[in-house]
């Protein structure tokens, strides 16, 4: 929705690939190259889990990647994690024109985007599994001396790398580590929202800032996995594509993964003024939703997309819109329901809505992708030039999807006195949401007076509440109410089991049914720790399988070995995206139907 007073950008940075700071990401946009390449065995190991049968379930069909460059930003002789140097440099450069002391004295809260610990993690979570996993095996095939020596020898040179605590790698430390450099202390935390996360985190960050409760908010979003832990599963679902990623075009068939970081610094409009901070553009409002129970926590809802791009036009007054940096993604299906949502939604505009997805020329940054699409909006804003998107043929709609355009060329925006508007739009597993608008500032004159303090008081609250013990069986009629495939039951991490039965207890004791409110305002947060048990087995499982060709032939009992036990931690299949931790909130939506936003928090 509208925010209640307008929202300054007054601070950006990046790192993304091909880029080490903004300057540098314009110019990519500019020249259109995209960065796009196959992985090294420094990510996973190509002989191991490349596979062009896309069949094999502990493989991946395609090694494509934008990544970047690690002379772009990367120290290796520090002991902060590649993903956390990576955030750090894209802080540095959001917050070089205000300045550190300009932080001092001021209530800062950190609220980041991130889907994923960085690749570094699985090392160190396999290496401080080294020993049960050495128990395990040695039950089996490995008992005799010179196999478990060689087992022995193999689990230690694998993960001997690895730093010894999984837990610096994970997100949760990141917001941490920003209050550290600006030697600040305040609100920190991350939010999962899957693919939206940054989007979902940069309104978390907005919603303090009108509450009052902070004076200034760094957020955006970071993303640093290009482990074979995300390929797996996104293979199973066969949404990756075997070149090039051509967002909104009909030859697209899927996604390619990128990685990098995105930060804004943001404060309330008429501080920003009071203060003299230099203003980059203006967040004015945004729509969130879950899709409910119209679609798989896996499916695109057009109906939930169209509704919420309705919304924010409404409550925004129906500004004219110069661009949409979409979600984009380059799975068919996926960009058909976007396309067909925002066409339908923008359908009355006289004139062409221009439209395109980074995701082109950087892949999909998942925890970032949001906050980079804002990126590129914030610059075409401040170049008043939409960059083209010249791979460009034909839409899925064909000449159907009008009003809106795929620019092939560069536009030029002409100064018409009126201030641009450009909205940037999210989605994630789980089914949210997200559609931001962010408009042109244009200097007005007059005194600057410091806005009041907006702190909107409602009434909460608290009708019902449940305990779950984590050793809590579930039985089988309670499981066959909700619905759960017995394919996907299996692959559900236990988290969702207990979310599911929390809520279903809590609104026995409310005696309220959902059904007498309205869904579209009802919102799911979920809370917990990183790792979900079911990726742990995830990691587990085919970080195990680089052991195989130490042990000979496919047939061999040692080989076998390792394989069982493989198998008895996880199955390798379409549900294998289910142990994510959005799937918790989203899970919930699903099952009762709420479309209200839906994000899970963690801040340890």
């Amino acid at each position: 929705m509208k925010y209640l007073e307008p929202i300054a950008i007054i601070g950006a940075g990046c790192v993304l690939p091909g880029a080490a700071n903004t300057e540098e990401f314009w110019n990519l946009l500019r020249t259109e190259k995209d960065q796009f390449r196959s992985l090294t065995d420094k990510r996973w190991s190509q002989s191991v889990f490349l596979s062009q049968d896309d069949q094999v379930p502990d493989c991946s069909y395609s090694n494509r990647a934008a990544y970047i460059d690690e002379g772009l930003f990367f120290d290796p002789s520090s002991l902060i994690p590649r993903t956390h140097q990576m955030m750090l440099q894209a802080l540095k450069e959001s917050v070089r024109s205000l300045g550190i002391n300009f932080f001092k004295g001021k209530r800062v809260g950190v609220v980041l985007g991130c889907m994923n610990p960085g690749y570094e993690s699985s090392d160190a979570f396999m290496k401080a599994q080294v020993p049960d996993l050495k128990k395990e095996l040695t039950k089996t095939e490995f008992q005799e001396g010179k196999k478990r020596e060689l087992l022995d020898s193999a689990l230690e040179s694998l993960f001997s790398h690895a730093s010894g605590d999984p837990r610096v790698h994970y997100p949760s430390s990141l917001p941490f580590l920003v209050h550290q450099y600006l030697q600040t202390q305040g609100i920190s935390f991350c939010a999962d929202s899957a693919c939206a996360s940054s989007l979902s985190a940069i309104d978390l960050a907005v919603q303090l800032l009108e509450s009052n409760e902070i004076d200034v908010a760094i957020t955006g979003g970071v993303e640093g996995n290009l482990g074979i832990e995300t390929y797996v599963p996104f293979s199973r679902l066969g949404v990756l594509a075997k070149e090039n990623c051509l967002p909104y075009d009909s030859r697209s068939d899927g996604i390619i993964q990128g990685e990098g970081s995105v930060l804004f610094v943001l404060q309330r409009l008429e501080n920003s003024r009071k203060e003299g901070a230099a203003i980059l553009g203006i967040l004015e409002g945004l729509a969130s939703s879950s899709n409910g129970s119209r679609a798989s926590l896996f499916s695109p809802s057009f109906e939930s997309q169209k509704r919420i791009a309705d919304e924010l036009s409404s409550h925004l007054g129906f500004p004219k819109v110069d661009y949409i940096e979409g979600h984009g993604t380059g799975t068919p299906v996926g960009d058909l329901a976007e396309l067909t949502a925002l066409r339908d939604s923008f359908s009355a505009s006289p004139t062409p809505i221009f439209i395109g997805s980074v995701k082109a020329l950087i892949g999909h940054t998942k925890g970032a992708a949001g906050a980079a699409g804002l990126l590129k909006c914030l610059l075409s804003i401040q170049h008043r030039t939409i960059p083209a998107s010249g791979y460009f043929k034909e839409s899925p709609l064909g000449e159907g999807i009008s009003p809106l355009k795929v620019n092939t060329t560069e536009v030029l925006l002409t100064d018409t006195g009126s201030p641009l508007h450009m909205r940037v739009c999210s989605a994630g597993f789980g089914g949210a949401n997200y559609h931001l608008s962010i408009m042109e500032y244009i200097e007005a004159p007059g005194p600057v007076v410091l806005a009041p303090s907006i702190l909107k008081l409602e009434s909460i609250s608290l009708i019902a509440h449940s305990e779950i013990s984590f050793e809590r069986e579930f039985n089988g009629s309670q499981i066959h109410a909700w619905k759960i495939p017995p394919h996907v039951l299996g692959s559900l991490d236990c988290s969702q089991i207990q979310g599911l039965q929390a809520v279903e207890e809590a609104l026995e004791r409310s005696l309220i049914s959902l059904d007498v409110f309205d869904k579209t305002q009802i919102s799911a947060i979920s809370a917990s720790h990183t790792r979900t048990n079911k990726i742990e087995s995830l990691t587990t499982a085919l970080h195990l399988k680089r052991l195989e060709p130490l042990f000979g032939a496919d047939f061999s009992p040692e080989v076998k070995a390792i394989r069982d036990l493989c198998s008895s931690l996880i199955t390798l299949d379409e549900t294998s995206c289910q142990s994510l931790n959005s799937m918790t909130s989203g899970r919930v939506s699903n099952e009762y139907d709420l479309q209200g936003t839906n994000f899970h928090i963690d801040a340890d």
